[in-house]
């Protein structure tokens, strides 16, 4: 137990890490005047970073496990926050970004195989709950360091690669078992991975389409709909505290049922509360309770599908299997809010809740196929209700 706390607090020190240094690039940039769709690139190279690093995590856990990996990682974001401020140069800091993301992809996706690995199914869903829920309340407390800058612009990228190193210290005392080698006719392709969980999987996808998609485009299809800057800000934080609320809640239910039937269930939920967004004002209490509510049934979609991938996949394809879960959520984060920007510019403002609707309505359908017709992907659900 002692070794799962370090893990998950490790982790929620390096979301309270990742969420100062994201938002504080992004409004250094604007400060100084920096177009707005360049600003975006630049943010959108991390995530580039994620895709691109997905091939090499696998071999690296299997080769140097994963504590030495989620240790390189941190360093090499230590290494990354620190060159932010010696190399003050726009074309520098997306080569900075690119490199931070590569180091928390390794971060991740090392912390996810290492849970996943070490927790029994029966607790496995409350379990990566928690571990969602602790990099949730990091990335809601780490924009509060901006506020450092007025000690000076080096204060908020130390502190953060102050918390970086956390993980790298508090780690060398926790052991870890080595990997089984996987060799020869026992090592499955990608492909083969991918059909032994495709809705498991797929649940990534969904949840950074989503995630991205509401980063991108809720601010536009909020102002769109007449919304104030102030009741922007308050809507995103009920979206968010929706999120963090239902995390363990969902993450018991998981346990006690079925996974897959528990994913489809809140997504059925959640397609709900987006389309009765488009019948809303912007404004208006009912328009703020419908987005927690909503932010409360699919927040924890990447904490549940991880646990999923832990029922489905054997130990020894765990390392596969989460770089291909946190590729898809690379892939959704990138494609969701150009689709969702493009959706408000053709067809207007509510298009984009409906957009997200039926992205949640075809990832249930899929769910049903691969339940009802098992031969269509290796249907492995061992907690049964």
């Amino acid at each position: 137990m002692k070794r799962l706390i370090a893990i998950i607090l490790s982790i929620g020190i390096a979301g309270l890490s990742q969420g100062l240094v994201i938002p504080l690039l992004a409004f250094l940039l604007e400060r100084r005047g920096v177009n707005e769709l360049i600003n975006g690139l630049s943010t959108t190279s991390l995530f580039l970073a994620v895709l691109a690093a997905s091939p090499f995590i696998e071999p690296a856990i299997r080769k140097y496990g994963a504590k030495r990996v989620i240790q390189g990682g941190a360093v090499l974001s230590i290494l990354s926050v620190l060159a932010f401020p010696l190399f003050d140069h726009l074309y520098a800091w997306i080569f900075f970004r690119f490199l931070m993301g590569i180091g928390l992809s390794a971060l991740y996706v090392a912390t996810e195989v290492w849970i996943n690995r070490i927790v029994e199914a029966s607790r496995r869903g409350r379990i990566f709950a928690m571990y969602g829920l602790s990099i949730g309340i990091g990335m809601a407390i780490g924009p509060q360091g901006i506020n450092l800058l007025s000690y000076g612009v080096w204060v908020p990228f130390i502190l953060s690669a102050i918390l970086f190193a956390i993980p790298v210290i508090l780690l060398q005392f926790v052991p870890e078992e080595p990997f089984e080698i996987v060799e020869g006719n026992k090592r499955y392709s990608w492909r083969a991975i991918i059909l032994m969980a495709p809705f498991a999987l797929s649940t990534s996808f969904v949840y950074g389409f989503i995630e991205g998609g509401l980063a991108g485009d809720f601010p536009i299809y909020a102002l769109r709909k007449g919304a104030s800057a102030e009741e922007l800000s308050l809507a995103l934080t009920f979206f968010t505290l929706g999120s963090t609320v239902l995390q363990i809640p969902l993450g018991f239910l998981s346990d006690r049922y079925s996974r897959g039937k528990t994913l489809m269930v809140t997504c059925v939920f959640g397609a709900l509360g987006f389309a009765l967004l488009s019948f809303i004002e912007s404004s208006g209490m009912l328009f703020l309770w419908i987005l927690g509510y909503t932010g409360g049934v699919i927040g924890s979609l990447y904490s549940l599908g991880l646990a999923y991938v832990g029922d489905s996949i054997t130990s020894e394809h765990l390392p596969t299997a989460n770089v291909l879960y946190t590729a898809n959520y690379g892939v959704g984060s990138i494609l969701g809010p150009s689709v969702g920007a493009l959706m408000i510019q053709v067809w207007g403002p509510d298009a984009f809740p409906w957009l997200l609707a039926g992205l949640l309505g075809i990832y249930v359908i899929f769910g049903v196929i691969t339940r009802v017709y098992p031969s269509f992907g290796k249907h492995d659900d061992p907690i049964t209700g």
